[in-house]
């Protein structure tokens, strides 16, 4: 007897997975995008075009597992070929300036929508596009690599190399996960306000001043240095 497909209409949605370099990232997009392959469902990836360390038409984890994808720099220059597409599984989110608009035509088009990208720069500092799409997100998760100095679970990631360059390529030869107290260790020379928040002192919790109607006095997010994860 013939089987029959389920005609119900697919709800659109969003989901982030975020985290440090080495945790993991790409690799859970992969494992998602292929279950909703055995599902029947037509799946495209994206990859960041300016990552040209594997194959043109490949998007790859650290370990070399891989899978078909098209290159670009911006969402719209392939947005025509996601809109053929069920799900799309965009690798590297953080590079993408038109992440978050795209991302949310696409989710309100029907599409499910996976983004792997890291939450945070070498400095701890927010990607904000990633931080503006948390707001667009029906699900967030965070994952942790392995500490590569003392094996606890590390969400963050240390740049090796000292460099202001606004784009850095590289694997374990330039960046490595790492806990808070390494972190902070490894780079107390170079930060020596680590125990700051944004050039300032940290709060005693009694000198807090939280505003209930939000974030008062908030200055715009600057250009981020950007790694590839």
């Amino acid at each position: 007897m013939e089987e029959s497909r389920c005609s119900c209409k697919q709800n659109g949605c969003i989901r982030l997975i975020l985290g440090p370099m080495f945790s993991g990232k790409t690799t859970e997009m992969f494992r998602l995008c292929t279950r909703q392959k055995l599902a029947g469902k037509n799946v495209t990836i994206v990859k960041y075009a300016g990552d040209v360390r594997y194959d043109e038409n490949m998007a790859s984890t650290h370990d070399c597992k891989k899978m078909e994808a098209i290159a670009a720099k911006e969402i719209k220059e392939v947005f025509h070929d996601l809109e053929e597409a069920d799900v799309i599984g965009i690798d590297e989110g953080q590079f993408f300036p038109d992440i978050v608009e795209c991302a949310e035509q696409l989710a309100n088009l029907g599409k499910i929508v996976f983004i792997a990208g890291l939450d945070g720069d070498f400095r701890r500092e927010p990607f904000p596009c990633i931080a503006r799409l948390l707001a667009f997100a029906e699900n967030a998760y965070k994952l942790t690599a392995v500490c590569k100095r003392c094996g606890q679970a590390a969400p963050f990631t240390h740049r090796k190399i000292e460099t202001n360059q606004i784009e850095v390529i590289g694997g374990e030869e330039t960046y490595m996960a790492v806990c808070r107290d390494c972190y902070r260790d490894l780079n107390k020379t170079r930060f020596p306000n680590i125990n700051e928040a944004n050039g300032s002192p940290l709060m005693k919790t009694s000198e807090a001043r939280i505003s209930l109607s939000g974030i008062e006095n908030c200055e715009p997010l600057q250009k981020r240095p950007r790694m590839l994860a």
